[in-house]
């Protein structure tokens, strides 16, 4: 490869061919080109030992940008699998304890409604007791007399055994004296007597009463009664 030198110094022979002139003017254009394209060379290798460097940097930068990409990253899935592990974690214990308190809600239901039951069963079994012991007490009213009864006895009494009326005594007004009055105690009035032999005394046993007919006669009542023998 000639250089610019070797341009400048070259010789030629002369002789009949090219004009000296034309052959001067000619290496001074190449000299000229070759000068511009060894300064354009320059410039370009510069240029490239530029480019070469921020290449160079972009590389490194690369590399840094990569790396910090691939941390990221990794941070990233560590965060998003630790947050996946945690809301996992979470969940479960949400779902067990909605399960824990949906058991003790159906337990607590369920003793809430053996209670109810029970108390409506003491209910019924109170009611039938009630009902046993008014129907009782409903059979011994019934086996009281009545007013008619009362007064048919009395009639049947005055009947059988004749009393005189009693007269009422009078008051007797005191008398003021300077001692004290005895105390006269009245006389006792015996009960009229039969004269026959076989006067029998009167007692509850004796008297024939005559029950009314009751919607209630059908009662019984007393420490006798028997609830199956109906």
């Amino acid at each position: 490869m000639l250089t610019i030198d070797e341009i400048k110094d070259i010789s030629f022979r002369k002789g009949r061919g090219y004009k000296g002139e034309d052959v001067d003017a000619f290496i001074d254009e190449v000299i000229v080109t070759v000068e511009q394209l060894k300064k354009e060379k320059s410039d370009l290798i510069r240029k490239m030992d530029i480019l070469a460097t921020r290449v160079e940097q972009y590389r490194a930068d690369e590399e840094t940008v990569r790396n910090a990409l691939l941390s990221a990253q990794r941070v990233a899935d560590s965060a998003v699998k630790e947050a996946n592990a945690k809301s996992a974690k979470i969940l479960a214990e949400a779902e067990a304890k909605a399960k824990a308190m949906l058991a003790e809600g159906e337990a607590v239901n369920a003793k809430q409604k053996d209670i109810y039951l029970k108390l409506k069963a003491d209910s019924v079994k109170l009611r039938s007791e009630l009902e046993t012991i008014y129907a009782s007490h409903l059979k011994t009213v019934g086996e009281f007399p009545t007013d008619a009864v009362l007064v048919r006895k009395k009639e049947e009494l005055d009947r059988l055994y004749p009393t005189a009326p009693v007269e009422e005594e009078k008051p007797v007004e005191p008398v003021e004296t300077a001692e004290p009055e005895e105390t006269v105690e009245p006389a006792k009035v015996e009960p009229p007597v039969r004269a026959d032999e076989d006067f029998e005394p009167v007692t509850p046993d004796s008297i024939d009463y005559v029950k009314e007919d009751s919607k209630y006669s059908d009662l019984k009542f007393g420490d006798n009664y028997d609830v199956d023998a109906d």
